[in-house]
């Protein structure tokens, strides 16, 4: 003989639908009072590359060119997280993210402020056909933005002339400096002045870079 089962299940039916309801809804009123999250770019504002002006300005055989290889950093750091040191700890933002890969951020900036720097010069972070001028290769090997408003960087580059027999021109630097970085802006802003005072250091450390036969001198028979 079957045993009847009780009707709880249909009684409560209403009721749990009601309360999943009420869940639901506290979930959306949730998801739409959070703060959306902040996309960040280094350089604002936008930073034009090449010549001045609106006109067009013609590239040709003549035209030095310098590449602009893309800057290696630390693994940890080469992300869209903006992050901050705090002691020994990294902290991740929540609600803020680079635009892009902080690399490429890095060298679209730098390669922005040698081409201002530079106008006559074709500044670019794209390969070329052709061998350029120089290349510039970039190791940043820390980036430290503190919580405690002490900033931090070291760098080395390399400036690679187009002959090949030519000397590596190779440099290094510390740079520390103060800034507030108690939001995501502030800390945008530290490292956008970090890279630029690395970029300063870059062009100081260049040659005549109108006069590329000045990083090619002839070998003398030395081995």
């Amino acid at each position: 003989m079957k045993t009847r089962q009780p009707a709880f299940p249909s009684r409560l039916n209403p009721s749990l639908r009601a309360a999943g309801g009420l869940l639901l809804c506290a979930a959306m009123l949730s998801a739409c009072s959070s703060a959306p999250v902040r996309f960040y770019t280094l350089g604002a504002p936008a930073v034009a590359v090449g010549a001045q002006g609106t006109g067009t300005t013609a590239i040709t055989d003549s035209t030095p060119v310098i590449e602009v290889e893309r800057t290696r950093l630390p693994d940890y750091l080469d992300s869209q997280d903006i992050m901050v040191r705090n002691g020994h700890e990294i902290e991740r933002s929540g609600l803020g993210r680079w635009a892009s890969r902080l690399s490429v951020g890095a060298t679209d900036l730098i390669t922005a402020r040698l081409a201002q720097k530079w106008p006559d010069l074709f500044v670019t972070d794209q390969p070329q056909p052709d061998r350029p001028t120089w290349r510039l290769q970039l190791n940043i090997s820390r980036l430290d933005v503190s919580r405690n408003g002490q900033s931090a960087l070291n760098a080395d580059w390399a400036i690679i002339p187009q002959d090949p027999r030519a000397a590596i021109l190779r440099n290094r630097t510390s740079i520390v400096m103060n800034g507030n970085t108690a939001n995501n802006a502030n800390i945008a802003s530290v490292t956008e002045n970090l890279l630029n005072e690395l970029t300063s250091r870059i062009e100081t450390s260049w040659p005549n870079p109108t006069q590329p036969e000045a990083t090619s001198p002839r070998h003398h028979g030395h081995s």
